[in-house]
């Protein structure tokens, strides 16, 4: 019996199960192609990023004919929610896929107790490693192993701080607390309040790169960081 984890909830406690093992796409770099006339085949101009990616699970489930559609509305509840945006299936452990979209297909029963239905999962087409999600010590974090990623830098405060990434500045007005998500590509307290005019700099410049990075910031100020590790 094949698991997989969506809103914190296994499909076996949505009361569901899965026909078979999903066939997972493989993740392709954006790209362009160019015609030349007088040139045999195309020129590729591929872009540094990735595509997405659609999953595609098919789900099953018995139930008494009277409670069909009860059973039915409450997996697409537990499909559609958003509790988070992850997708865990059971033989990549410690990895998780970011959803980005749901498409719940209609029900075809074979009989009367039974329905089959297909969901459509469009992912980012990274990896992402649960490992990442924790907070770590700047120093922990400086050589990156995976792809290129995007990471929440956490600074606690007060004053004008430079936060510096391989010698790329990002400056900002820190009042006890402000959370850099170069993800989102915005600033923000932890109470929620929006930073975003009280920063300075280029968040795709803090970034870590593949292999070796450094990271420094101003004397006087804590500094948390959480990777958000992937690969392809």
């Amino acid at each position: 019996m094949y698991l997989i984890k969506r809103n914190e909830k296994t499909n076996t406690e949505a009361g569901v199960l899965v026909k078979e093992r999903p066939a997972i796409p493989a993740p392709e770099y954006r790209h362009e192609t160019i015609d030349i006339p007088g040139r045999d085949g195309a020129l590729y101009s591929e872009e540094e990023f990735v595509g997405d990616i659609t999953i595609k699970i098919t789900f099953v489930f018995a139930a008494d004919p009277a409670k069909w559609q009860d059973l039915f509305r409450k997996a697409r509840r537990w499909l559609l929610d958003k509790t988070d945006n992850k997708l865990i299936l059971e033989d990549m452990p410690g990895y998780y896929y970011k959803v980005k979209h749901t498409t719940i297909g209609s029900s075809e029963r074979e009989v009367k107790q039974v329905g089959e239905f297909e969901t459509e999962f469009i992912c980012e087409g990274h990896q992402y490693l649960a490992s990442g999600t924790y907070e770590y010590e700047k120093q922990e974090v400086l050589y990156n192993p995976y792809s290129v990623s995007h990471p929440t830098y956490l600074i606690t405060g007060n004053g004008r701080c430079t936060l510096t990434v391989n010698g790329n500045e990002f400056a900002a007005e820190v009042g006890q607390n402000v959370t850099i998500n170069t993800d989102l590509m915005l600033a923000y307290r932890q109470d929620g309040r929006m930073m975003n005019t009280s920063v300075t700099g280029d968040y795709q410049e803090l970034y870590l790169q593949e292999g070796d990075n450094t990271i420094e910031i101003t004397e006087g100020f804590g500094l948390k960081v959480i990777p958000n590790w992937r690969c392809l």
